[in-house]
């Protein structure tokens, strides 16, 4: 079985290691030249940690944006290679809780299970759902727009469920209008 680490330790990343990935790297583009030796940090329990000073990474602002190539190999690369761009995949592991009611479970489910049917397809709710995100921020500035068109909402408290419901299809009709002013998804 795995040893548990500390609660008080931070896991590492040796992505965010600079001296790690830039010898990585230096490696990939002189694969010929002999591997540097990199010292990772070592915790009190004798495992690797994080470093104290990794350097900040700047996270994406959309969903499946793509990112230019940041490197050239040596030989320099094929047309093939540079048409294509290098695509960054980010890990799941944000977690975003919500609560429906038995209805609104069911319908959704259903939805599912007959887009996955005409897609001829597996397809999870959190597939459509995440899907539901990417559109919402391919629309952001068209649903702020539209946010600050509709002028002060006031959000009922959570005891009254026919104004949460009318709350909710007022932001639902914010939320339509903004995704259509954007058009399709490219």
């Amino acid at each position: 079985m795995a040893k548990r680490a500390a609660p008080d330790e931070q896991p590492y990343r040796p992505l965010l290691d600079a001296a790690l990935v830039s010898a990585a790297l230096s490696q990939a583009v002189t694969p010929s030249a002999p591997p540097k030796e990199v010292e990772l940090p070592r915790t009190a329990s004798g495992g690797t940690g994080k470093p104290p000073d990794v350097p900040k990474v700047e996270p994406l602002r959309r969903i499946g944006q793509i990112q230019p190539e940041s490197h050239s190999v040596a030989a320099g690369p094929s047309r093939e290679e540079s048409r294509t761009p290098l695509v960054h995949v980010e890990k799941f592991d944000q977690e975003k809780r919500i609560l429906f009611t038995r209805g609104e479970t069911q319908a959704i489910d259903r939805l599912v299970t007959s887009l996955a049917a005409r897609l001829n397809a597996q397809v999870k709710v959190s597939h459509v759902i995440r899907a539901l995100v990417a559109l919402l921020l391919h629309a952001e500035a068209q649903v702020d727009r539209r946010a600050g068109e509709a002028g002060t909402l006031v959000r009922p408290p959570n005891g009254d469920a026919l104004a949460l419901q009318r709350f909710e299809r007022e932001i639902a009709r914010i939320l339509a209008d903004g995704i259509r002013d954007a058009g399709p998804v490219r």
